[in-house]
């Protein structure tokens, strides 16, 4: 039986995937981790949600895991890993390691940009990297994601370090940069087989040479407008570099097929299978696909969704941003409800700063519950949703 669970990760994503191993015992995945503390909710993730969990699937300390994944920089994908990994590195006798990981996957931030170019400009050419997407150093961000974004740069840098303390560092089996590149291999993962889908090695060779550009602007100012276009997702799809490095991966256990996404736009995700990785233009049938930043509209594209056909659809969001978009929802069940899908919702007590207007029907809704209450009169068919029960740490999907 394979099971992931999406924890309650508020806006973000934490995800434990588990499933027996060929010699028959269990084997766990964590990918990512979740935000920063939720002042409002006095929620930390990683304290009271993952690691909670963890000691109730196995109460032993140094709980096995098989792989550890960051699928990228954004503060609500590796603040709670990263908590995670320094506790880890400071482990001792009275306070052993709470798990203990076979492997590690994560691109850092000076991964993905790459060595800092001759052409760099000014104080540029010797300011630290981390420096360089400082908020601080760069005035005029005022849009709240892409501030946490340019934050979690250090973030990464402080789990890059943790991990090379720990020793699992380099990506391990994969033996370097983690990028969906032609004629790779499935990696063998304990028993899983893994197709790396993403990043798409077009975004990072366009990252690293925009990156470049920015750096040599001759003047402050251009320096500080180019490096904030990195970071700002454009109004309609989402362009922000940081996402668009996101890890994805289809996972195969068995029979089964897992598609994980990250913050990836599903454009992208379809051009890694049927150009980069020439897997087939067909529409792919899988079990599971857990949807690209947390349902966001601006990553979700009918090219996507009409390529991934899954029986079970996976939302981690709270809320935050809008986030799930009330036009995601709807269009999977639009495309999709008549094959008596599964929706699953981290967290059923979303409200939108907007009314949204259905598509079908013309009904007004202000929350998830009254969305999909619509959607079920506009749509009928025999698909379903469940949430997050409130005294439940995670939505769990199970595939026999």
């Amino acid at each position: 039986m394979v099971t992931l669970e999406a924890l309650n990760a508020l806006a973000g994503d934490c995800l434990l995937l588990r499933y027996p191993g060929p010699d028959g015992t269990e084997r766990l995945w964590i990918i990512d981790g979740g935000p920063k503390r939720d002042g409002a909710k006095n929620l930390y993730v990683w304290r009271d949600v993952l690691l909670p969990r963890l000691k109730e699937i196995n109460p032993a300390q140094r709980l096995p895991v098989a792989l550890g994944m960051v699928s990228h920089i954004d503060d609500d994908h590796i603040n709670g890993i990263q908590k995670l990994t320094d506790k880890l590195r400071n482990a001792t006798a009275s306070q052993p390691k709470d798990v203990e990981f076979a492997r590690f996957w994560f691109n850092s931030f000076d991964d993905l940009v790459g060595p800092k170019p001759a052409s760099a400009a000014g104080e540029a050419a010797t300011a630290s990297l981390q420096s360089l997407v400082d908020p601080a150093n760069v005035p005029g961000v005022d849009d709240e994601h892409a501030t946490m974004i340019m934050q979690s740069v250090p973030q990464g840098n402080s789990l890059a370090s943790d991990l090379r303390a720990l020793n699992l560092q380099g990506n391990k089996p994969v033996g370097g940069f983690i990028a969906a590149t032609k004629g790779q291999k499935k990696i063998p993962i304990d028993g899983a087989q893994v197709t790396i889908l993403g990043p798409l090695q077009g975004r990072l060779d366009k990252l690293r040479e925009e990156w470049a550009k920015a750096l040599s602007k001759p003047d402050k100012p251009g320096r500080q407008a180019a490096l904030q276009s990195l970071f700002l997702p454009a109004s309609k799809q989402d362009k922000s570099v940081p996402n668009l490095s996101s890890i994805v991966v289809l996972v195969e256990i068995g029979n089964r097929k897992l598609l994980l996404t990250g913050d990836a736009h599903g454009d992208d995700i379809v051009t890694a299978w049927q150009d980069d990785l020439d897997m087939g233009t067909q529409p792919v049938k899988i079990d599971l696909l857990k949807m690209p930043h947390h349902g966001s509209i601006r990553n979700c594209t009918a090219r996507f969704l009409t390529f991934f056909l899954a029986d079970h659809y996976v939302f981690s969001a709270d809320g935050k941003y809008d986030n799930p978009d009330p036009p995601t929802v709807e269009a999977v069940v639009k495309l999709h409800g008549d094959r008596g899908i599964k929706m699953y919702f981290t967290n059923e007590d979303v409200t939108w700063s907007a009314s949204y207007t259905l598509e079908k029907g013309g009904k007004k809704v202000g929350n998830l519950k009254d969305l999909l209450a619509s959607l079920h009169q506009a749509y009928p068919g025999a698909w379903k949703e469940t949430f997050r029960a409130k005294t439940d740490k995670s939505v769990v999907v199970t595939l026999p």
